[in-house]
């Protein structure tokens, strides 16, 4: 891993850098810069995989800094460093976030050694192996990758918060281009949605749940669907009929409803989902929290759980504010009937912040990554072996499994 360290203060730098080689392995590499524009060039020749970013830069604040690494398309993780107020530092973090910059979280000064570890770790199980700066697939090569069965149906784990038990798996879809390799949906979903290949998509994630039952043993599948994709014409129909060839479907797979920037076509939705409540299938809401209509969405749809989003939960250690939304949201689950689930767990301390807010399920980079179905009984003896360690569940629970 290559750390980059932003900080103008001559003491703050000696004292970080030697708390950091602390941590370092030997194929780690750290790399400071004292200066705004010295960060910029090291960020682009250098390519860090972690930067620790002061904001009170003596050349260019470290604001203007993140603001032209945005620009630049840095891919990176970024820790946010300063004595600043919280509050400035909660709105510098989401101004971060907005600007689609991998913002793990703030690091209050002065640095405290447990702190700099989780941070390195979590950056360390960041996924940043596709280039961000590279432009989005055009329509055309994504219509051509459908025609060509370039997409793949992957499964990321969700587990029992309580006692660590797999309950279930959210399916995500993956394309593998024959040169650059593994793409991730925020570069090909858009287009496949304009291309009018939402529903069909919908229906091959479906196949690849039903393909892979023996692995899966039978565990609910989650599959994401976008509002529009509910109410197009004949897609519960289709559904349903699906579930005439495959009596167990609804037990199989249940529908994560992702949430419109603006709600409308309300009555549509009520009688789609119902339909599908009718049939046996289950739906969630996905990202509660983070869109314009979540609490309509509670109101007024038949779901059966929610799903805190990750841009709440990865903050939510350094957010006092992240953390009071995921606790509410988590809240409302409960009092309302309903499971909770939170996604972005990348390390146990996330883990045990959701466990005693009361969360019920999750998922995450600490749990497991997305992966190709055949890998999951690969990964299941070892996780197997984590859930039982003692600082994962509390004893009352690890007496009982």
């Amino acid at each position: 891993m290559k750390i980059l360290l932003v900080e103008d203060h001559p003491f703050q730098r000696d004292m970080m850098s030697g708390q950091l080689m602390q941590l370092l392995s030997g194929t780690d590499e750290l790399l400071t810069a004292k200066s705004g524009s010295d960060a910029l060039e090291q960020t682009l020749i250098e390519k860090p995989d972690l930067v620790f970013c002061d904001l009170q830069l003596t050349d260019i604040d470290g604001i203007e800094l993140l603001t032209n690494m945005a620009e630049r398309g840095f891919m990176g993780c970024i820790v946010i460093t300063s004595a600043a107020s919280p509050k400035v530092l909660e709105t510098v973090q989401n101004m971060c976030e907005n600007l689609h910059l991998n913002v793990l979280g703030v690091l209050p000064k002065p640095a405290s050694i447990p702190l700099l570890k989780h941070y390195i770790e979590v950056a360390n199980n960041h996924d940043v192996q596709f280039p961000q700066d590279l432009v989005p697939l055009r329509e055309d090569e994504v219509l051509e990758a459908w025609k060509s069965g370039q997409f793949e149906t992957w499964f990321q784990p969700i587990v029992r918060l309580e006692d660590g038990e797999w309950i279930a798996c959210e399916a995500l879809q993956r394309l593998r281009h024959p040169t650059r390799h593994i793409i991730l949906p925020r570069q090909f979903l858009p287009q496949l949605s304009t291309l009018g290949l939402e529903s069909e998509l919908t229906m091959t994630v479906i196949e690849a749940v039903i393909e892979h039952q023996e692995t899966l043993q039978g565990r609910p599948v989650g599959i994401n669907i976008s509002m529009n994709n509910l109410i197009e014409l004949k897609f519960v129909d289709n559904i349903i009929s699906m579930a005439e060839d495959h009596p167990k479907l609804c037990e199989h797979i249940y529908f994560e409803l992702m949430e419109p920037e603006h709600f409308s076509h309300i009555s549509q939705v009520q009688e789609a989902a119902s339909r599908l409540l009718l049939n046996g299938f289950r739906i969630a809401i996905d990202d509660f929290g983070t869109g314009h209509s979540s609490l309509q969405e509670v109101e007024f749809l038949p779901i059966d759980s929610l799903k805190v989003g990750l841009s709440l939960v990865l903050p939510m250690l350094s957010s006092r504010t992240s953390s009071a939304l995921v606790e509410a949201s988590i809240l409302i689950a409960r009092r309302i009937g309903i499971a909770s689930v939170a996604e972005g767990i990348e390390c146990i301390e996330t883990w045990h912040g959701l466990r005693d807010m009361g969360c019920d399920y999750g998922q995450g980079f600490f749990i497991a990554k997305a992966m190709p179905a055949h890998d999951l009984s690969n990964w299941y003896p070892l996780w197997m072996q984590l859930k039982n360690h003692r600082s994962l569940c509390p004893s009352h629970v690890i007496s009982t499994i």
